[in-house]
């Protein structure tokens, strides 16, 4: 039997992943970076909107002219021209003049505000009156409000979003550097492991966590492939796993990593070249033989990780290392985690000290009492109970049932019901 290495903590694991070298970056179109990862720091290159334009459809002019105006006592001013969309208005107004404007276009020279359409009325001949007071600029979006050129405003590392996308188009960004895709391989082994479209025999299970794994290495931004299915035959799983190094920024092996006679994951890992093991074992639950090495082969580092065969133990360990991994690989620059919510605790948990648990847990809404009315700082106060999906690792529903992880930290023997949890949302 294979013995663990001294079991490390959850940080010292994650602290591992800064040794791997950034991959290099590359030029993609605007319309496909959504979900990429910025290479470079991003500067305006221009004041934005770059002129003064009005929100609301009314009138230009000069907050001064319409000081104090109400309903009973209007301020009169002059039309004397319509600023028309796309176009720049070629005067400027003087004392008691306005012009006419709709949302989006852009003010004349002396207007300081835009008083809407509907605190207005006609006079006769051009004269309106205004039956309200305006401040200088109101109802105007000046133009370096959006951004003032030369401002940061998406930091290197960042994973572009939807509205990033449209940032960089406002700017006439139409080619994005970003980090390129780790382009990951999973394989999988065991001799009780059969292809996902065929029916097992007896003895025989379907191969889970390939087609798990590999899709959650592409919601972290990664081009996964599955690799195949690999026996428990030592010699064919050293040539499987060199071959796919050859080609391969990162190599996951579902299975064979716990300790075993079977277990020929760590060796076949140490035998790349210039390889090494950087841990074998996480004080976690499930997921304790979690396995992390690099090695560098034709010049280039690849990863090494070895996930357990269970499929909530590999999921589990996948989410908390693999994904920072590949978050890592890609220079993300924000935090790794989850986003988080609390909640209470329907059940008493136990757990073993020194160990990070992560358990499944199903979110409801908490109850409001009729009639009761939002407290100040009810935002901070939990808004679902959580309900711990019990289980062994091996089964896939499970986790399927669950709206996350709650987290039971090293330091503590577990929970009672009632008492208030951190729950790590699934993406």
């Amino acid at each position: 039997m294979k013995p663990f290495l001294t079991l490390q903590s959850v940080e010292s694991v994650i602290g591992h992943m800064g040794a791997f070298p950034l991959l290099e970056t590359e030029l993609c179109t605007l319309d496909e970076a959504a979900g990429r990862f910025l290479a470079q720091n991003f500067f305006a290159t221009e004041d934005l909107p770059g002129f003064d334009r009005s929100t609301v459809d009314g009138f230009a002019l000069r907050a001064r002219d319409v000081f104090g105006a109400q309903e009973g006592n209007p301020a009169l001013v002059e039309c004397v021209a319509e600023c028309r969309m796309g176009e720049v208005p070629d005067i400027s107004l003087a004392e008691g003049q306005t012009a006419r404007i709709l949302t989006g276009g852009m003010l004349p020279q002396g207007a300081d505000c835009v008083v809407m359409v509907e605190y207005s009325r006609p006079a006769g001949a051009d004269l309106i009156e205004i039956t309200r007071s305006q401040a200088p600029g109101d109802n105007v979006i000046f133009r370096d409000d959006d951004a003032a050129a030369g401002s940061l405003l998406l930091k290197a590392g960042h994973r572009l979003r939807p509205q990033d996308i449209g940032l960089l188009a406002a700017f006439g960004v139409v080619d994005v550097e970003v980090r390129r895709k780790p382009l990951v391989a999973v394989l999988s082994t065991g001799d009780e492991v059969v292809p996902a479209s065929q029916m097992p025999p007896p003895g025989k299970i379907r191969d889970i966590n390939a087609h798990s794994i590999a899709a959650l290495c592409r919601e972290a931004g990664a081009r996964a492939v599955r690799a195949g299915i690999v026996n428990d035959d030592a010699a064919r799983l050293k040539a499987a796993i060199a071959q796919l190094a050859e080609t391969h920024d990162v190599v996951v092996v579902s299975g064979g990593s716990s300790a075993g006679m079977r277990d020929h994951t760590v060796e076949i890992f140490e035998s790349l070249p210039q390889a090494q093991l950087l841990v074998h074992g996480v004080a976690i639950s499930p997921g304790k033989p979690f396995i992390l090495a690099t090695a560098i082969v034709n010049g280039r580092h690849v990863c090494l990780v070895g996930l357990p065969g269970h499929v909530t133990s590999a999921l589990v360990c996948a989410r908390v290392f693999l994904v920072p991994l590949l978050q890592h690989l890609q220079g993300h620059a924000g935090s790794a985690k989850p986003p988080q919510v609390t909640a209470v605790l329907t059940r008493s948990i136990a757990s073993a000290q020194g160990r990070r648990d992560y358990l499944r847990v199903r979110l409801r809404p908490l109850p409001v009492p009729q009639g009761q009315r939002p407290q100040a700082g009810a935002a901070l106060q939990p808004q679902y109970e959580a309900e711990p999906i019990m289980g062994a690792s091996g089964l896939i529903s499970g986790i399927a049932a669950a709206d996350g992880l709650m987290i039971c930290p090293e330091n503590r023997e577990g929970y009672d019901a009632g008492d208030t949890v951190f729950v790590e949302l699934f993406r």
